[in-house]
């Protein structure tokens, strides 16, 4: 693989890993360093990324055992994630301040699951990726995945309905 390959396709995957990173480790400085330090190693392994079967998925599992090294490691400290999320200038303030508290009280339910049913989660509905690849991400097999997805869901719907 060379140069201009590889970086086209680091370019499309990036954001990607990034998002990942971020949700696993909230924090900003750290997701940076996983990514740029993932970049890396792929850039090192290149020659043998052409013989696997999708580089985005081995990449994506890279940055998450990365995260977890990371989460693992004794001087690891959470902090506060900041808030992404865009609201539409439309809106009216009250809108905005809803959907707002709306968004942090799913994140922290999120958070709340358990570790395997977050991160399905996050690469089906936050990332887009079909069930096959998220199954390759996590070392799983389909139904793993299918039913890790579906608790998932079911408890953050239940706790959404607990609270409104």
């Amino acid at each position: 693989m060379d140069k201009f390959v590889f970086n086209s396709l680091m370019t499309d995957i990036r954001p990607k890993l990034y998002r990942f990173a971020l949700s696993l480790t909230k924090r900003v400085d750290e997701a940076e360093d996983i990514v740029q330090d993932v970049g890396i190693k792929l850039w090192e392994q290149r020659d043998k990324l052409v013989a696997l079967h999708s580089i985005e998925a081995y990449a994506m599992r890279a940055v998450r055992n990365r995260c977890i090294d990371g989460m693992r490691s004794p001087c690891n400290r959470i902090d506060e994630l900041s808030d992404t999320y865009d609201l539409a200038h439309e809106q009216t303030p009250h809108k905005i301040l809803e959907q707002s508290d709306m968004v942090a009280l799913v994140r922290t339910l999120v958070d709340k699951l358990p570790e395997q049913q977050q991160m399905v989660m996050r690469l089906r509905d936050i990332e887009g990726y079909e069930l096959a690849e998220i199954a390759e991400i996590l070392g799983m097999n389909e139904g793993a995945v299918r039913t890790n997805l579906s608790r998932g869901r079911q408890k953050v719907r239940d706790e959404l309905i607990k609270q409104y």
